[in-house]
């Protein structure tokens, strides 16, 4: 009997030993933190390592990158869609789609403790966000957006650019001059639209010469619209103010089409004036 309970023991070592050594490397990883966009991602189950990979809930990821979800208990199948994009992934198979784009993931989605979870570095960078993973922390960082911005004169005579610092613009971007326009210019980068917006305001003091105003004003101009393929569109206001009272004198609005963008809208508050406002 003891024999056969000594032997019993002996197999069972043997078989849990093999199945360590053969089943994928699983962390509970109660450790691991998701952001996005500086935002901590709150899962109600957190996520787990795999092999190397994060693996999230499936709904609440797609969900915090604006996407719609659907689970097809029959085949496991999830499949997702945001804007012009299909993402088809299957529980346990390491073959997903991106728009029909058969891609090879490093480990599959799967179901640990009841719920369906999915890699999030491939479901974040086939909807066009940025990943990132910082060891030290145990954090990864999804990025979906970017804001840059720039401040500069324009020399109205040759358009050259001077770059200034953010202070030195707002030192400086109620100091009206004649040769020379002031500009903020701000743009919003979305990874998961790809799409960028703009805003630019201008600053400067449009002369009378040739323009049919009977005095120069104060000028401040601003540009809000979007980018595509070097183009910008959109819309503005120009608010001329009396000179030496300070008060507004005049408003213009209208839009723009396909002005080229070079990172920095090179159009005057005069050019657009004369073009669009005097007869």
């Amino acid at each position: 009997m003891i024999k056969k309970i000594t032997t019993r023991l002996t197999l069972a070592l043997i078989l849990l030993v093999i199945s360590f050594a053969f089943a994928p490397s699983t962390k509970a990883a109660s450790a691991i933190k998701v952001e996005m966009d500086g935002d901590v991602i709150q899962f109600d189950q957190g996520a787990v390592s795999v092999n190397g990979r994060t693996l999230v809930p499936m709904r609440t990821i797609f969900e915090e990158l604006e996407s719609t979800v659907q689970w097809t208990a029959k085949t496991k199948t999830i499949t997702a869609n945001r804007g012009t994009k299909k993402i088809t992934l299957v529980v346990g198979s390491k073959t997903a789609t991106v728009n029909g784009q058969k891609i090879t993931l490093d480990v599959p989605p799967q179901i640990i403790n009841g719920r369906t979870l999915v890699p999030l570095r491939f479901i974040s960078e086939a909807l066009g966000a940025k990943v990132d993973w910082n060891n030290k922390t145990k954090t990864v960082s999804i990025t979906t957006f970017e804001v840059s911005d720039r401040y500069y004169f324009v020399n109205l005579q040759t358009l050259n650019l001077d770059l200034i610092s953010e202070d030195r613009y707002y030192q400086e971007d109620d100091i009206f001059n004649p040769s020379r326009e002031i500009v903020s210019d701000i743009i919003f980068t979305s990874y998961l639209d790809n799409t960028r917006e703009f805003l630019s305001q201008h600053s400067v003091r449009v002369s009378n010469g040739g323009t049919g105003f009977a005095n120069a004003y104060n000028a401040d101009m601003y540009l809000d619209g979007t980018i595509a393929n070097g183009k910008a569109s959109g819309d503005y206001t120009i608010e001329l103010y009396d000179i030496n009272s300070g008060s507004l004198k005049k408003t213009y609005e209208g839009t723009f089409k396909d002005i080229k963008y070079d990172r920095n809208i090179k159009t005057t508050v005069q050019e657009i004036i004369n073009k669009n406002h005097l007869k």
